[in-house]
């Protein structure tokens, strides 16, 4: 593996921190609020600080990351079992078609099926920590 669990793990907590913000595009506060910053907090959209740090962690990887950090998602999502990781990790490379960020950051819930793919690559004892 080119990612260290830990750095999974810690991804896997920002995306469920961004998975758990509505998305809205067109929000505009209550002139007669002061609680704005809130209100903004629970809020995601273009600008959204945790979207920005996780696009850029994503995009600072190696391809070959990226492969894998996809090739979990499917995983955890049931495109593949655990044991099949290198495969996986192949079809994840031959597929790219664009930014793995945007494909991840569409993705629905992003830290649960990676947390579930790292798991059953970990219990299938095919994941070699970097």
């Amino acid at each position: 593996m080119n990612i260290a669990e830990k750095m999974v793990r810690t991804l896997i907590d920002r995306a469920r921190a961004y998975d758990s913000k509505e998305q809205i595009e067109d929000y505009e506060p209550d002139p007669d609020s002061h609680e704005t910053d809130a209100v903004d907090s629970l809020l995601t959209g273009e600008y959204d600080p945790i979207r920005t740090e996780i696009e850029d962690w994503l995009s600072a990887l190696d391809e070959e990351a990226q492969a894998e950090l996809v090739a979990l998602y499917w995983i955890g999502r049931g495109d593949f079992d655990g044991p099949d990781f290198p495969r996986a990790v192949r079809e994840a490379r031959s597929r790219r078609s664009g930014p793995t960020e945007d494909y991840l950051l569409g993705a629905p819930m992003l830290g649960d099926y990676i947390e579930i793919g790292l798991d059953s690559v970990i219990e299938a004892n095919v994941y070699d920590d970097a």
